[in-house]
């Protein structure tokens, strides 16, 4: 891992811990949730690189954001959005939405537009990569459910 991005990775472990403890969630889940940032920017990153499109590496960072927050709420016996919240921090397109702001006081209408368009983009890239992975982590519960009933149906 290239220098830069271990560091990125660092700022988006303080950022989403600083989130945590405004928000004023427990120290030891607040380290977790933390943790999450960390992750969720470095699959981002690791997807910015690969892929070299920044909405599909939002999508994969808030999928893994997700996936990690579904199973950790269940772990900790915690709700989800206890670590949902300060790990999302780190992917949130606020650069792209100021400057869709300020280029509409500037009256650069073609510049505001794709800056606009590009939030809502990245944003329906997070919502989405959150949806799926909650869906993922519903599906497994039910299936696990209707095994585990089935096969105690049939030992009965």
């Amino acid at each position: 891992m290239a220098p830069r991005a271990l560091v990125s990775v660092l700022f988006a472990f303080g950022a989403a811990l600083s989130f945590a403890v405004l928000l004023n969630i427990e120290r030891r889940k607040a380290l977790y949730a933390a943790l999450g940032g960390a992750l969720s920017w470095f699959v981002y990153e690791a997807g910015l690189h690969t892929l070299d499109n920044v909405s599909v590496a939002l999508f994969l960072g808030s999928m893994a954001m997700g996936l990690y927050s579904e199973i950790l709420a269940r772990k900790m016996k915690s709700p989800a959005t206890i670590f949902y919240i300060p790990g999302f921090v780190p992917l949130v397109p606020g650069s792209n939405a100021y400057y869709a702001v300020l280029a509409a006081v500037r009256n650069e209408l073609t510049e505001s537009t794709t800056q606009l368009f590009n939030t809502l983009i990245y944003s329906a890239a997070i919502a989405l990569g959150l949806i799926f992975a909650s869906a993922l982590v519903a599906i497994y519960i039910n299936a696990r459910k209707i095994t585990l009933k089935k096969l105690f149906k049939e030992i009965k």
